[in-house]
């Protein structure tokens, strides 16, 4: 999991607010099933109830057919499951047979065999369409190859024919949450905690389901109750750190994030994630440590976790901090944003601004369109005297969507500082158009005073 920011707003002078980032929780996938749900005791009760016969809505069986099932029951109970596998698939009487063919897709279900197992369930689908077990156990066997999409529909059909099961709401609400259906994805859940309480997986969805709803508060509560029970699966501490900072509480959001990496399980983005909030708390030697620990590991950070780091560093002048990281992403064919981070560094850290301006308008030259490469530009030549050709260049940038907000404010900055009021208040209503903010709305009319007392 990542975490995205919000924007907070410090003064530019004039009355105008720069928009500077704060890490913010975001609408993410739904957390993955832990390799533990499948082990768990309410998981293998629901499944292994699978293998009783339902009359009601189950496909009739022959005598024979019967005596097979037995048989393989027998050879189950005792353990012998590979025997039990190699006795059903061998028979002839599987083929014909909807009851016996879900009885070998659970088999293979069981055995790791999951393609073949989803093609069994399949087949006995196609015996008998309302065949309520193989509806829910074919959904079972999708998810566990992530195909949610082919799930949903058999999940739903399942309880259209009268499954009640926690593990079938439970994975109801799962495929929901990955539609970004919250409510509906709330309830499914819910409903699957009235059978199945103590599921750790149900309480984290509706923790991520609270997190899109309202319900913050609520979903801390639950993931402590579900860190107590896992706390050696990271994932949940990463959720609970991004509701707290939806909730504006970054200490909180560290201290969720301390334990699994005392622990030594946190992830490498998460980990850059606490030395991110650990230099924003003014604890820089514990953001170094937590950095140097991510990349420490095998698998190491991505370029937006870094890239976030190195915003942070620059924007508290840690320079050396910020060339570090800077360092340690180098690959041999670094990314645009990788390329604008080191341009950035090199012009504010004063290290090597002309070098720093050759890679931005080498950036702007590889893509005209890129509105960020465009602004930092932009911003390099209004810095050095070029008012003239920062224009220009903040003109296009509020072509890009992503820019255009930031482009039009830095254009109203320029403007105002020629005396240019009546340009600068036109820019300013095209920033108010995408970004109706107060404080914005109050500088437009301090703007419009000065612009008719100038005429």
């Amino acid at each position: 999991m990542s975490y995205l920011f919000k924007y907070i707003g410090i003064p530019l002078g004039s009355g105008l607010w720069l928009l500077v980032s704060m890490p913010q929780a975001f609408s993410a996938e739904p957390l993955p099933l832990s390799t533990a749900y499948w082990k768990d005791p309410a998981f293998l009760k629901s499944f292994n109830g699978s293998y009783r016969i339902e009359a009601r809505i189950e496909p009739s069986v022959t005598t024979e057919e019967r005596g097979l099932l037995v048989e393989i029951q027998t050879l189950m109970a005792a353990g012998n499951r590979t025997e039990a596998l190699e006795k059903i698939s061998s028979s002839p009487l599987t083929e014909k047979s909807p009851a016996l063919t879900f009885s070998l897709a659970n088999l293979l279900f069981e055995t790791g065999e999951n393609e073949k197992a989803i093609a069994a369930y399949q087949s006995a689908l196609k015996g008998y369409p309302s065949f309520r077990r193989a509806h829910r156990n074919l959904a079972l066997a999708l998810v566990r190859d992530n195909k949610l999409p082919d799930a949903l529909g058999h999940l739903t059909e399942a309880i259209r024919l009268g499954d009640a099961e926690g593990s079938t709401y439970g994975l109801l609400g799962y495929c929901r949450l990955a539609r970004k259906e919250f409510a509906s994805a709330l309830q499914a859940y819910r409903i699957a905690q009235v059978t199945e309480p103590d599921v750790a997986e149900w309480k984290a969805g509706v923790a991520q389901c609270l997190q899109e709803t309202g319900g913050k508060k609520e979903a801390v509560a639950l993931l402590d109750e579900v860190i107590a029970l896992r706390p050696l699966e990271a994932s949940y501490a990463v959720l609970l750190a991004n509701i707290h900072l939806d909730l504006d509480r970054p200490d909180s959001a560290a201290k969720a994030l301390e334990l699994p990496y005392r622990l030594g399980v946190l992830p490498p983005d998460p980990t850059l994630m606490l030395a991110d909030l650990h230099l924003r708390a003014a604890r820089p030697d514990a953001a170094k440590s937590a950095s140097e620990n991510a990349f420490s590991k095998e698998t190491k950070p991505g370029t937006d976790a870094i890239l976030r780091l190195v915003a942070t560093a620059s924007a508290q002048g840690d320079w050396p901090f910020a060339k570090d990281l800077i360092a340690k992403a180098e690959t041999p064919k670094p990314s645009r944003t990788m390329n604008l981070a080191k341009a950035r560094y090199l012009i504010d850290s004063e290290e090597d601004p002309a070098a720093g301006a050759k890679l931005l308008e080498k950036l702007v030259s590889d893509d005209p369109t890129d509105g960020t490469a465009l602004l930092a530009l932009a911003k390099h030549h209004a810095d050095t005297g070029q008012p003239g050709s920062a224009e220009l260049l903040l003109e296009r940038a509020t072509a890009d969507t992503a820019s255009a907000y930031e482009a039009h404010v830095e254009l109203v900055r320029l403007l105002v500082a020629q005396s240019r009021y009546a340009d600068a208040l036109k820019f300013t209503d095209a920033a108010l158009a995408l970004n109706p903010t107060e404080q914005l709305n109050n500088y437009r009319k301090a703007l419009a005073e000065t612009a008719a007392a100038a005429e």
